[in-house]
């Protein structure tokens, strides 16, 4: 089990801006943000926990790893192998930023709008950060998997309570999950990242449209090529 708690984050000003104005049309000035970047960097505590596991056994969609825990997962039986070592992990970058946009935004809608998207900036680069940890171990072609990304229903929110099982993240980075499966605080982001021969994009299975976030065209529904099967062995 590893532990990170001060992820190092680099905000990439310029980068931030060209985000920022994409997608809505924004109306602070750039000498009205940077003001707000520089309150963020006080407010974020980039902390995650992470792990690497192997598959033990894949029998329709469900994923038997060595620790004696079980994803359920269309996407992850079909893509893994056995034997295969992935990595659970949760990111987060705490409560303080997410309270004080909602604050701000009792008196200016677009600052607390802009604080969030400054927020989901920094929690990007955290998650990117353990990215390259793992790559290092697993290799450059990895893909990400999200519990309840896409439509859900390739890998459910539901396995959300898997992956706390395996990680205790509130004991070890603060991150909670409600009964819903949603995590607390809000800006968190929890997978799988395992070594793939093509990056899988949940996006590309997802028809919903005006989607701020997508990052591939939706290709169509997405068909399972193992599941049918009575397992592997």
């Amino acid at each position: 089990m590893k532990v990170i708690d001060n992820i190092p984050i680099e905000f990439d000003t310029g980068e931030l801006l060209r985000n920022l104005g994409v997608g809505r049309v924004r109306r602070l000035k750039d000498e009205e943000i940077i003001p707000l970047i520089d309150e963020c960097r006080g407010l974020i505590e980039p902390k995650a926990v992470y792990t690497f596991e192997s598959v033990r056994k894949i029998e329709k969609d469900e994923i038997l790893l060595k620790s004696g825990h079980t994803l359920k997962s269309i996407i992850l039986a079909d893509t893994l192998e056995n034997d295969q070592e992935v990595a659970p992990y949760v990111v987060t970058i705490g409560p303080k930023l997410e309270k004080h946009a909602s604050e701000e935004s009792r008196n200016s809608i677009l600052r607390g709008w802009t604080l969030d998207s400054i927020g989901d900036y920094a929690l990007g680069k955290a998650a990117a950060y353990i990215r390259s940890r793992v790559e290092e171990k697993l290799g450059s072609h990895i893909s990400g998997f999200g519990p309840g990304t896409g439509t859900g229903r390739l890998f459910s929110i539901e396995q959300q309570q898997v992956l706390f099982q395996i990680l205790d993240p509130p004991r070890n980075i603060g991150v909670s999950l409600t009964a819903s499966y949603l995590m607390v605080p809000r800006k968190s982001v929890s997978g799988i990242l395992a070594a793939t021969s093509q990056e899988y994009v949940a996006c590309q299975y997802c028809p919903r449209e005006k989607c701020e976030n997508r990052r591939k065209p939706f290709s169509g529904e997405y068909y399972s090529l193992k599941c049918e099967n009575e397992g592997r062995q």
